[in-house]
């Protein structure tokens, strides 16, 4: 089968395609047929060693001193399952399904066997693979963060980085549950999360959103430029912060802080389903910036490193 694979650390061009063996199913697995998948910013930030100011030895002990020891990539694939391993009983071959093997990555690739009682969830009828892939990193982590969160109807949230994978995800969730949203993202997107939900926009080239004198419940960070000492001031009384992506030095200095949540996104094959039955229903949008052939995975990962990307990069399998 074919596969990405990156062996060193560098630029989009040190991603190859090459041929691997093809996975066998261990007991209590399946093999995926991939259809379609993702890069998003994990992908680019671990393929060129991007890391939070910091990290960058703790992160290299880790996954990979000169190159990534899993050398395929991918955090999630949409797909029909294709083999079924001994004492599997809730999936059967020809199911269409989402699935992840989470930070052991692995997905950049035509078949990816998983866990059946893990990262794996049905695709509902009227959802297309590349839809249903597009909102699984980006709904995950928003699902997460809002629910630890505590966003109420009636709150008020700031997003920042709204126009992202993430955000865009965010926007939308927010809006469901009734908070009031702003969204801070370039103003080339302000359409975009309108169309989502947001009742403001802050253009983050002209506003610095911490000096307009308004206040929120609650303020999610997805860019990593808004740590908590900078927006402070712009919490509302027992306001709280979702600290979604930030490096060593904003994690100490936000420790001991009650009003901040940080961390990792717990994913699981429950919380893919509550996904896409949302999307199913009409309450989540997929938002895909541009789908791409997997051949063209290096031109995936330069626009995902040039930052201005809406929604999810989906790379499709079919000819």
């Amino acid at each position: 089968m074919q596969a990405a694979v990156v062996e060193k650390y560098g630029p989009p061009e040190v991603v190859r395609i090459r041929e691997v063996a093809t996975p066998e199913p261990a007991a209590g697995e399946v093999l995926v047929k991939s259809h379609a998948t993702t890069v998003n910013s994990g992908d680019a930030r671990l393929r060129a060693a991007r890391v939070p100011r910091g990290m960058a030895l703790l992160v290299r002990l880790r996954v990979g001193i000169t190159g990534p020891r899993q050398s395929i990539l991918g955090f999630e694939t949409a797909g029909e399952v294709e083999v079924v391993g001994e004492g599997v009983t809730d999936l059967q071959v020809g199911d269409r399904v989402v699935a992840s093997r989470g930070f052991k990555f692995g997905c950049h690739a035509e078949k990816v066997a998983v866990k059946a009682d893990g990262e794996v969830a049905k695709i509902p009828e009227g959802l297309s693979y590349a839809d249903a892939v597009s909102l699984l990193f980006g709904g995950s982590t928003a699902l997460h963060f809002l629910r630890k969160g505590k966003l109420a109807g009636g709150e008020s949230i700031l997003v920042n980085g709204a126009s992202g994978a993430v955000g865009t995800l965010a926007v939308q969730l927010a809006k469901h549950l009734g908070a009031e949203v702003t969204a801070v993202c370039s103003a080339e997107h302000a359409e975009l999360v309108t169309g989502l939900g947001a009742d403001h926009v802050v253009d983050y080239a002209t506003e610095d959103f911490t000096r307009n004198g308004e206040r929120y419940d609650v303020i999610m960070d997805n860019h990593g430029n808004a740590p908590y000492k900078r927006v402070e001031g712009s919490l509302a009384p027992g306001g709280r912060f979702l600290m979604v992506v930030g490096d060593l030095w904003q994690t100490l200095a936000s420790m001991g802080q009650k009003p901040v949540t940080a961390g990792t996104a717990a994913v699981t094959g429950p919380v893919y389903q509550e996904i896409l039955a949302m999307a199913a229903a009409g309450t989540l949008r997929p938002v895909i910036d541009s789908t791409l052939p997997f051949t063209d995975i290096v031109e995936a990962h330069r626009r995902v490193d040039a930052g201005h990307k809406a929604g999810s990069l989906v790379l499709t399998f079919d000819a």
